[in-house]
């Protein structure tokens, strides 16, 4: 019998770290990129195998593979994938392969808006709490999943997107975290129920479910963190007090988690621990990632946020509240654009938009965006990220605020939002403001 040989979907850092794990188990994989100029393509020789790459899509091709490791930024409609379900072929991603085979208790987290940052936020409480534990954060936050699956590990906070989830088959875990779910990648997912349904699905094969309502959909153990109540005088104190509310909130998940794991690794509960003290200590040098509502330094007295990493209109609506709520702002000038990515803003509540003195828009669809947003606000179409910049500075004044919230996707301009964000730094630098 003809020898199989699987098949990795897609070279990105997921694809590269899924061939880097399956060629100590095999010596011949088949590797699809489409991109065919992805310079990583030069150094594929550093994985020690016979690595195909490019072969033709066909069925002869599909006869010969045994399973197929897909990247999540593959489409689930791509050739290769309909080919494999024709096929009957396994479709694996590297979340399942990590959740099946590393023995650390596994936390999946997933919304719209604030993955990343609730990640930073549940690792570094859990440190804190749990010091003599191994607890890592690792999956869409940047580290894929295979670099860490032979590590000793006792937690692993496991970020997952959309389509890491839609990749994932039927495979249980400790806690699933749904953050919320507002629209976004409908250029992706077929429409908004599609996408609730895929989010909702982190919930589905976890012992305990935590979510952002009170619908436990799935009748596990299950906690609204919404309604986690964090310690009198937090919010007053001086560690917290300049924390955005979606940060806050973001902080509310942390600790229900915090509740969960108490009770599986203490025997205990939240009322055993000093909490107040314990999220004081956690938090004392705590810096967030970059590009999410980053306050950069002040110039002529204007207060400039890099907030690169709203790639959706709620994550710009939050950002707004939150610029609102800083001490001594006075006016917000807002800069936005890029792709939409299906969102149908028209139809949304905009009512948050009416506290901005002035938008600045450009991108793939300004158009669409400064047709909806002139109802509320004035708005300017401009070129790009540096003639919406050069605009807002010349009407922000001392205790202005120009906040860069692109509720967009970068990818019609940039390379990525942190690409986009990094622009807008350089921009700010090049100021000549007087």
């Amino acid at each position: 019998m003809r020898k199989r040989i699987p098949l990795v979907l897609g070279f990105g850092i997921t694809g590269q770290s899924i061939l880097n794990y399956l060629s100590k188990k095999y010596n011949e994989i088949y590797l699809i990129e489409d991109w065919e100029e992805n310079p990583s393509l030069r150094e594929i020789d550093r994985f020690g195998i016979k690595i195909h790459v490019n072969p033709q899509i066909s069925r002869e091709l599909f006869s010969k593979v045994s399973d197929i490791y897909s990247s999540p930024g593959i489409p689930i409609h791509h050739k290769a994938l309909s080919l494999a379900s024709e096929h009957k072929i396994n479709i694996f991603s590297d979340i399942e392969e990590f959740i099946k085979i590393n023995k650390s208790k596994k936390i999946l987290i997933t919304g719209t808006n604030g993955k990343t940052s609730t990640c930073q936020i549940l690792e570094t409480l859990l440190k804190s709490v749990f010091s003599d534990l191994k607890i890592v954060s690792i999956g869409n936050i940047g580290r894929p999943v295979l670099n860490y699956i032979d590590n000793d590990i006792d937690v692993s906070i496991i970020e997952v997107s959309s389509f890491q989830l839609e990749l994932l088959n039927e495979v249980r875990f400790d806690i699933g975290l749904l953050l919320n779910i507002e629209e976004d990648h409908l250029d992706r997912h077929s429409d908004i129920e599609d996408y609730r349904d895929i989010k909702n699905s982190v919930l589905k094969n976890a012992d305990v479910n935590i979510s952002y309502n009170d619908k436990n959909i799935f009748s596990k153990t299950f906690l609204n963190y919404k309604k986690i109540k964090l310690p009198d005088g937090l919010t007053e104190s001086s560690i917290f007090k300049d924390w955005p509310s979606h940060d806050i909130e973001n902080l509310k998940a942390s600790v229900a988690v915090l509740e969960a794991l108490v009770e599986k690794f203490r025997n205990g509960s939240l009322e055993d621990i000093n909490l107040l003290a314990k999220l004081e200590k956690a938090f004392n040098r705590f810096k967030k990632f970059p590009h999410r509502f980053e306050q950069l330094e002040m110039i002529g007295g204007v207060n400039f946020i890099n907030d690169s990493k709203a790639t959706n209109l709620d994550a710009t609506l939050k950002a707004i509240s939150a610029a609102n709520e800083l001490e001594k702002v006075r006016d917000i000038y807002l800069i936005c654009g890029g792709d939409l990515k299906g969102q149908e803003i028209a139809s949304k509540e905009l009512q948050e938009m009416k506290s901005l003195k002035k938008v600045f828009i450009f991108g793939k669809d300004k158009e669409l965006i400064f047709n909806t947003l002139r109802q509320y606000t004035h708005c300017f179409i401009v070129q790009d990220l540096k003639g919406a910049l050069n605009e807002a500075v010349k009407f922000a004044k001392d205790k202005d605020c120009v906040l860069f919230s692109p509720a967009c996707s970068s990818l019609d301009m940039f390379k990525d939002y942190k690409d986009r964000g990094e622009t807008f730094k350089r921009l700010i630098k090049d100021l000549n403001y007087e």
